[in-house]
């Protein structure tokens, strides 16, 4: 931690909240962040030490890595609620049977998500399933150190920015630690997320009850976005969904993700979560749109973990695996009407009207051949299911 107790992420987060959303909205997120603190958190503490800048990830990013190996997995036991293949709980179960904590991020109470810890699979499960938010870290890093010098084992997860942070954070006190990160084209605004509910919640009438960003129930192909606002649930595809289509198309991430330093395993992860969206040609036995997880060995530790899960396993090829996971390796593009739509998103009366106003449409063929394939994917899974 800094040692004169700024508040280093709230800081940039104010500063790329102005960046994105405009001063009053930055001034705003930077007063939440410093003023309202019993100690004082403000930049104007810093005295030019330097030792923030040995363990940024943007200033000391690490070297590209090649996997050892990438395979195919399926948890049958923990499909239900994960986004994919149902792998996150088997990992974690084995680090808390060795009496370890895992952290991961979950949305809490009021639909913001933050990073907490688990000690048991209960802690556990609320971590299963895909936040489409940067997640808030409060004191993460300090409580994986304290656990880490008791001689316990920590899992860590979260997308690869968090995991170079926390690596160039403990530097070489790693003993004990497994991480594991995400393949990530980039995470959306939390503000924009919060504006997002509240335009929901306003327009159902009521309180957010749960959130689904990935909901498999119908494809996991096409997934749904669901969500229960006040007068039941809410189903759609996720294209249909502003919040999400949006995302997709790459407008409402953070300003960070398109320079992003720590793309192309430069995170220094022991594993590389995605989805396997190339199950047809990689592990075509798997393919009954129930969801597959494609993961990367990234390190013998890695390796070492994968062999405990006991989960059969299949070899893929890393290239072939990756396609159509966007943004790993390559630069996640700027699109032009970003700057318009975060300056006028904060005055929109009808936010909801206003996000779908920037939703680029796909051609007519393509969306006919897209709900084609979701009707397909559909009988294909009752059959097989």
């Amino acid at each position: 931690p800094c040692p004169k107790n700024v508040d280093i992420p709230g800081t940039f987060s104010a500063y790329n909240r102005r960046y994105s959303e405009g001063k009053f909205w930055g001034v705003v997120d930077y007063a939440m962040s410093t003023a309202i603190r019993k100690n004082s958190t403000a930049a104007s503490n810093c005295i030019g030490c330097g030792k923030c800048e040995k363990v940024c990830p943007v200033l000391a990013p690490g070297e590209p890595s090649v996997p050892l190996e990438a395979m195919a997995v399926r948890n049958d036991a923990c499909l239900e609620g994960s986004s994919s293949g149902g792998l996150f709980p088997s990992v974690a179960e084995r680090i808390i049977e060795k009496g370890g904590v895992v952290y991961g991020a979950v949305l809490n109470d009021d639909m913001s998500v933050g990073h907490v810890d688990a000690g048991d699979m209960a802690g556990g499960e609320r971590m299963k399933g895909s936040k489409y938010v940067q997640s808030d870290l409060y004191s993460v890093f300090e409580e994986v150190k304290d656990i880490l010098s008791e001689g316990r084992d920590v899992l860590f997860s979260g997308t690869p920015c968090q995991v170079a942070g926390l690596r160039n954070y403990l530097g070489n006190r790693t003993e004990g630690l497994l991480t594991v990160d995400c393949a990530c084209h980039g995470v959306p605004s939390p503000g924009l997320w919060e504006k997002y509910v509240k335009a929901l919640e306003t327009a159902e009438g009521g309180k957010m009850k749960y959130v689904r960003f990935r909901d498999k129930t119908h494809s996991w192909m096409h997934y749904d976005f669901v969500y229960d606002a006040g007068k039941g649930e809410v189903r759609r595809d996720y294209m249909k969904d502003p919040f999400m289509a949006l995302f997709a198309q790459n407008m409402t991430l953070r300003p960070s993700c398109y320079s992003c330093p720590v793309r192309n395993g430069k995170s220094g992860s022991d594993l590389t979560l995605a989805d396997l969206w190339s199950v047809a040609d990689s592990a075509p036995e798997l393919n009954d749109d129930r969801g597959v997880s494609l993961v990367l060995l990234n390190t013998e530790k890695g390796r070492e973990i994968m062999t405990e899960t006991g989960l059969k396993t299949r070899l893929v090829d890393t290239v072939q695996a990756m396609k159509n996971n966007s943004g790993f390796a390559e630069r996640t593009e700027m699109p032009e009407r970003r700057e318009e739509f975060f300056k006028g998103h904060h005055s929109a009366r009808d936010l909801v009207s206003y996000m779908k106003g920037f939703v680029v449409r796909k051609p007519l063929h393509v969306r006919l051949c897209r709900s084609l394939r979701s009707v397909l994917s559909g009988i294909k899974r009752r059959i097989t299911g």
